[in-house]
């Protein structure tokens, strides 16, 4: 008997090379479900994926000192996902943390919701609450043809993904396809999915990825902390549960 979860979708991410197989339903309860896999994935419902969401891997992240901050942690290990041939997306990321941060600064309602919690946080605790970015995410974008099983074949991997609102928008760099031939194959198979694409010019250096940064804003909306009431941190205390 097969159940079907219809407002559900898997994302893998942070490696080139994935199969089915690694994901696996590993317990289930009264409470819900638990699936574990050796690399990471996500499973993004109908609303934002948020920085908060994620259950971060440390592998490969070198060690922490006393006074770094959690943001840093999160984004060095996000960088160690990414290719290691992909600059522009380690930059992307940087910037994309400075910005968001910068933002919530400027944002007076924010300053305001912060003060009114008596101290117990400070504004800068809602960064988390920004739309997460899955480095070498593999979405479902299936090439048009014969019913078949799904399988591996019918995600495009792209250098950076996002869930905001229900809708994926993939980034797209130089290292996401060897050819142009192979890029412009990658963004139809996208834009048949109704994904949004955005390419990230690396010789346009900081402005560029700011570009981009300011159509994700425009996308999600300049109050997405106000997603949560109360920041959320990144740290989850169990598994991924559905």
């Amino acid at each position: 008997m097969d159940l079907r979860v219809s407002d559900l979708q898997c994302v893998p991410y942070g490696m080139d090379h994935w199969q089915m197989a690694d994901i696996r339903l590993a317990a289930f309860s009264g409470r819900g479900l638990v699936f574990s896999a050796v690399n990471p994935f996500v499973f993004v419902g109908p609303g934002t994926l948020r920085l908060h969401q994620l259950r971060y891997h440390f592998a490969g992240v070198a060690g922490t000192s006393s006074n770094e901050k959690t943001a840093d942690l999160i984004l060095r290990s996000l960088h160690a996902l990414c290719s290691p041939w992909d600059g522009p997306s380690r930059l992307f990321l940087t910037v994309y943390f400075q910005e968001i941060e910068q933002r919530l600064s400027r944002d007076q309602a924010l300053q305001a919701a912060a003060q009114a919690l008596s101290g117990l946080y400070h504004w800068q605790d809602w960064l988390f609450s920004a739309p997460a970015i899955l480095p070498r995410a593999h979405l479902f974008a299936p090439d048009f043809g014969p019913a078949k099983p799904v399988s591996e074949s019918d995600f495009v991997q792209v250098a950076m993904a996002m869930r905001i609102k229900g809708r994926f928008v993939a980034i797209l760099t130089e290292a996401s396809a060897p050819t142009p031939k192979a890029a412009r194959q990658k963004r139809s198979r996208l834009e048949a999915q109704e994904i949004e694409v955005l390419q990230l010019d690396s010789s346009g250096g900081t402005a560029a990825v700011i570009r981009l940064i300011d159509r994700i804003v425009e996308i999600e909306g300049t109050a997405f902390w106000q997603a949560d009431p109360i920041p959320q941190g990144p740290f989850a205390p169990t598994a991924f549960n559905i």
